[in-house]
């Protein structure tokens, strides 16, 4: 995989809590694929991406073109949660760092109290707080 690799700040909380669900079967597996990448390379380098396309965009069934068609609202969620979770985890859009330390302190940060607050209103919300971090995922990126 070419590094930097693009992530969208908000999926810096989805990835820890990936459950194997998303929006299509096709959607499922290119997370579970960059999960997996994440695992096996915790030295990976990571560039923070807000309010545009990345690796998991890419493959959703709502990404046309150049822009998310599921609804403007929704669109304009989006990129307001990558604006406030860069903002609370303090991370520079377009900056540059070890998915290791990215991961650790997204998952430091946003925790099973926190999730509710900062990711309000998204559709994978309570399959995020019933499942939780991935304990293995934090295993394999810290080992």
């Amino acid at each position: 995989m070419k590094e930097p690799i693009e992530i969208r700040a908000h999926h810096f909380l989805c990835i820890p809590r990936f459950y194997r669900g998303g929006y299509n079967q096709t959607f499922a597996d290119n997370m579970k694929e960059m999960c997996q990448y994440i695992r096996h390379h915790p030295l990976a380098k990571i560039r923070v991406i807000v309010a545009k396309p990345d690796v998991l965009c890419l493959k959703c069934p709502h990404w046309h073109k150049d822009r998310c068609v599921q609804s403007k609202e929704i669109g304009q969620w989006v990129v307001m949660q990558d604006k406030k979770v860069a903002k609370y985890l303090g991370l520079k859009p377009r900056s540059i760092h070890i998915a290791r330390d990215v991961f650790n302190l997204s998952m430091e940060k946003v925790n099973n109290e926190t999730i509710e607050s900062v990711c309000k209103d998204c559709i994978f919300l309570e399959n995020c707080v019933k499942v939780g971090v991935n304990n293995s995922f934090r295993k394999d990126l810290n080992n």
